[in-house]
């Protein structure tokens, strides 16, 4: 690559950083395209020495199934892919070339003070998604393939603070993201064989059959994590009705297979990690869960975090429930770029463990990295604990580049660049990704203003080294392990499983005939004491209407006894009256009658 330019590539150190005036990709790139194991050096230590660093183990591992491959193999490396966030008015300086898959970044500023801001620039994709394009689209070209062909994959989305990468993966509560929808795929694929019980599960990067008490604490476990998650019981419907709007998830057919399905959910703040689905003591706020930094560990080429909780889940609705959950534990904070600004890289594991009845085991890993956003102190304005959060974020993004461009290297005869995973807590996460043992796919989102031009000239480089990486195939599609012990296990314990479940037909007879026992019993109860309540109501109702009978006699009564002794009264006056007019008529009658001379001499005459 350099020979042919007369280009010396300079030698360096990945402890110090390199001078950001460096062109990264050492630019104009050759057409040739070469191979980046091809010089592995062969195994030379002794077999049964065992080796905890993880590069050696994961080189070992390449020679051993490399083997066989044909040289002339195709190679591939990780898909990146690029999207725009939509904004007001886009800015002349990013424009999308014909052919649909390279971004031409065009001059800066002028009185820009770095030279190389100012030069016209050519970025290769895998695909570019522009302002028009939505969740479903994003989703069908990135995602969905590895799913439905079963791969190992690593979804990671990287991108400037407030360029919409949290939205890419989780959507909102009407436009769903890459990972609901990857969800909802998974589940579809595997309806009819999800196990209803814990019976395998990942434990220290093994495969490991659970005893019936560790399964029945799983199962525990898992209700008591569920029952502090939130309810999206409408939101989740609503999300479906989207999700089955926009594809057409098929069902796989698998005959004598369990499935399994797994999820995990770990935060890497300021280099610590954290487990965000573990459970909260009881003296603790509910949902808040304690702060105890883990250990990654490698040991024999496989990478995992010691003690990290993992959750049994059954359905898409459960697995999203704890993802909302594992949400609002999330750090975040405000800067001047964006309100709401995880102040952390996550990391969302879907494992899904498949039990086939030749006793051969596979483990498909599903990992969604949402990296938090690269900041530039001016622009964000943050200070003190939020100063130190960027520094962090800043550190391991670094590294992360560092890796990227050691694997992108040009591999010369003999001579191998190293590549610093263990300096980084995210790429030591990561490396089987970054070493091509499983799919790597990268979202890169940008904000296409001209204020950002700096900021997304700096993750343009980034992704177009992650472009460059070259694989050898054929990937890990599966993790394979021929469980033996399921199978003696099964065999060993057939005539006790036949007395338990013999044993648990009888309690379960008794149990029923109980329960129906029961039954006639409260009935006959509640009919008794419906005929105690009927009696008591109508005695108590005789009872009021024979008060209320006398009440109303004795009042009759009384209103007579009154009426008569007005009637009394008036009669009585009555007859006063009269009789004192009968006096007067009789005095009349009398004085009438008495003789008069006067009168008598008159009628004489």
């Amino acid at each position: 690559m350099d020979k042919k330019f007369g280009i010396k590539r300079e030698m360096r150190s990945f402890l110090m950083p390199r001078d950001p005036s460096v062109d990264r990709r050492f630019r104009p790139c050759p057409e040739k395209q070469l191979r980046l194991f091809d010089e592995a050096i062969s195994e030379t230590s002794d077999n049964s020495t065992d080796s905890s660093d993880t590069e050696s183990d994961y080189t070992k591992n390449t020679e051993e199934e490399g083997s066989s491959i044909d040289p002339g193999e195709l190679e591939t490396g990780p898909q990146v892919f690029l999207r725009l966030r939509p904004v007001d008015i886009p800015s002349k300086l990013y424009v999308i070339s014909d052919c649909g898959n390279v971004l031409i970044t065009s001059a800066a500023n002028e009185n820009s003070a770095n030279n190389v801001s100012r030069m016209e620039k050519h970025y290769s994709f895998t695909s570019i998604f522009d302002s028009q394009v939505g969740q479903r689209d994003v989703y069908d070209k990135c995602v969905g393939p590895r799913i439905t062909e079963e791969e190992c994959v690593t979804i990671m989305a990287y991108g400037t603070s407030g360029s919409g990468k949290t939205y890419t993966l989780l959507g909102d509560n009407v436009r769903a993201g890459v990972v609901p929808r990857a969800l909802e795929n998974i589940f579809t694929l595997y309806d009819r064989s999800v196990y209803t019980t814990p019976k395998l599960k990942l434990i220290n990067a093994r495969v490991l059959i659970l005893e019936d008490d560790v399964m029945l604490q799983e199962m525990q476990m898992r209700r008591q994590m569920l029952a502090l998650c939130p309810d999206i019981t409408s939101q989740h419907k609503r999300l479906q009705q989207v999700i089955s709007g926009d594809h057409e998830f098929m069902e796989k057919p698998m005959d004598g297979v369990s499935v399994m399905i797994w999820v995990s959910f770990v935060e890497i703040y300021n280099e610590l990690v954290y487990d965000l689905l573990t459970m909260a003591p009881r003296q603790a706020t509910v949902g808040v869960p304690p702060r105890k930094n883990l250990k990654i560990v490698c040991n024999k080429g496989q990478v995992f975090i010691k003690g990290l909780t993992s959750i049994f889940v059954k359905s898409s609705e459960e697995a999203l429930k704890l993802l909302r959950l594992g949400q609002q534990r999330l750090t975040y904070a405000s800067t001047a770029v964006n309100a709401n600004s995880s102040r952390s890289h996550c990391i969302f594991t879907v494992d899904v463990l498949k039990y086939h009845r030749s006793g051969v085991t596979t483990q498909n890993s599903y990992k969604f990295c949402d990296l938090a956003g690269s900041e530039r102190v001016d622009k964000t304005g943050t200070i003190g604990s939020r100063l130190r959060e960027a520094q962090s974020i800043n550190t391991s993004l670094m590294v992360l580049g560092r890796c990227l461009d050691a694997a992108s290297s040009t591999k010369k005869k003999g001579t191998a660049d190293v590549i610093p995973y263990r300096d980084s807590k995210l790429t030591m996460l990561l490396q089987a990704a970054l070493l091509g043992k499983e799919r790597l796919a990268m979202i890169v989102t940008v904000t296409p203003l001209d204020k950002y031009y700096e900021e997304n000239l700096n993750v343009l480089n980034f992704a177009s080294i992650a472009k460059n990486i070259l694989f050898k195939q054929p990937l890990v599609k599966q993790h394979h392990a021929r469980y033996s012990a399921f199978v003696d296990y099964t065999q060993s314990s057939v005539a006790q499983d036949k007395e338990y479940i013999e044993e648990l037909e009888a309690q379960n007879i008794s149990l029923r005939a109980e329960v129906d026992q029961l039954k006639y019993d409260h009935v006959l109860k509640m009919q008794l004491q419906e005929e105690r309540l009927r009696k008591e109501i109508t005695d108590m109702f005789q009872e009021t209407i024979e008060t209320n009978l006398k009440k109303s006699d004795e009042r009759h009564e009384k209103k007579i006894q009154m009426l008569n002794r007005e009637f009394e009264a008036k009669l009585a006056s009555l007859k006063r009256k009269y009789e004192e007019q009968i006096e007067d008529l009789e005095d009349e009658i009398e004085e009438l009658k008495a003789p008069n001379s006067d009168i008598e001499i008159i009628e004489d005459d």
